[in-house]
């Protein structure tokens, strides 16, 4: 007597479903972490000269457009002249230009400003391309040297250090794999003897 073989269409159907269900949930966490880096970019980042921005007004295409950040930290926008931006957030920016406009422009003007391109930040020593690279969000130390081609043989992994971009001091520390990077650091990375 013959078994009963299963139904192969009912078995690669619930296959079928699981796959799509564990991207779902992946595409669900990815669009959750990107909205909290969305939020902590517009909250934290604070703007500075050689970001570029995007300004957006609603229903007035003539005042939208992308602006960089001049070295004097301001921007020049149309009908208000120049805006000072520097050590401001994303956020800051669009409650300035939403006041400045709502003051004899525009009713109740609707701003949304991103940052397009943001300010380098350098690495230099032992690194296989070293110069000046774009900020990311979330950058680390570990990623700012595989942006830059990876660490020589020669180098030292364990005695990296930075000189902070908003440090008035300009001190160089010690900084590990894991430590962030910002705009305008720099970054050493060391010959190490053996």
């Amino acid at each position: 007597m013959r078994q009963p073989q299963p139904d192969r269409f009912r078995i690669r159907l619930h296959s079928c479903v699981y796959f799509l269900g564990c991207q779902l949930v992946l595409l669900l966490l990815l669009i959750q972490g990107s909205a909290a880096d969305d939020t902590a970019l517009r909250t934290q980042y604070r703007l500075g000269p050689g970001d570029k921005i995007q300004v957006s007004v609603n229903e007035e295409p003539e005042l939208s457009g992308i602006h960089k950040v001049e070295p004097n930290g301001k921007f020049s926008f149309s009908f208000l002249g120049d805006i000072a931006v520097a050590g401001l957030t994303v956020k800051d920016v669009e409650k300035v230009l939403r006041e400045k406009l709502a003051d004899g422009y525009l009713r109740k003007p609707i701003v949304s400003v991103t940052v397009v391109d943001f300010r380098l930040y350098f690495i230099n020593g032992e690194v296989k391309s070293p110069g000046g690279f774009a900020y990311q969000p979330g950058l680390t130390v570990r990623k700012a040297v595989a942006l830059a081609g990876g660490f020589t043989e020669r180098a030292s992994e364990k005695k990296i250090t930075v000189i902070r971009g908003n440090d008035p001091a300009h001190k160089e520390r010690a900084i590990a794999l894991d430590d962030p990077v910002y705009p305008d650091d720099f970054l050493s990375v060391p010959e190490g003897f053996w």
